[in-house]
C-alpha cells in the first residue's frame, strides 16, 4: 500500500523545490534576464556567460520548480517567467539580500 504524505508536508516539499531552484547565482541571473522578457536558450546563455548546455540544465530546474515556463517556436525553445508572482518573489529576495549587505 503506497504511503501518502500529508498536505502540509507536500507543501513544504514544494517550498524546498523552489528554494533549491533559487539557490544558484546562475539561475538567479537567468531569472533576471527573463524578468525583462521572453528569451531563447542561446540568448540567455550569451547574456549570463553560461554555456548553452549549462544554461539549458539550469532552465530545466527552474521549469521543474514552476518558476519559468517554455514554449516552442520552430526549433527554438522560448522561456519566460511563469507569472507576476515569480517577479514579486525575486523583488522580495532582492530586498532581503540588500538588507543583509547593508
Amino acid at each position: 500500500m503506497p504511503v501518502s504524505i500529508s498536505p502540509k508536508l507536500a507543501l513544504l516539499e514544494e517550498y524546498a523545490l523552489v528554494a533549491r531552484a533559487l539557490s544558484a547565482p546562475a539561475r538567479l541571473s537567468i531569472l533576471e534576464q527573463l524578468a525583462q522578457g521572453e528569451r531563447g536558450v542561446e540568448t540567455l546563455a550569451e547574456k549570463t556567460g553560461l554555456t548553452f548546455a549549462n544554461c539549458s540544465q539550469h532552465l530545466q530546474q527552474l521549469r521543474r520548480s514552476g518558476l519559468v515556463t517554455s514554449r516552442r517556436d520552430g526549433k527554438a525553445v522560448i522561456y519566460r517567467l511563469s507569472d507576476a508572482k515569480t517577479l514579486a518573489l525575486m523583488d522580495l529576495l532582492r530586498i532581503v539580500a540588500e538588507r543583509n549587505l547593508a
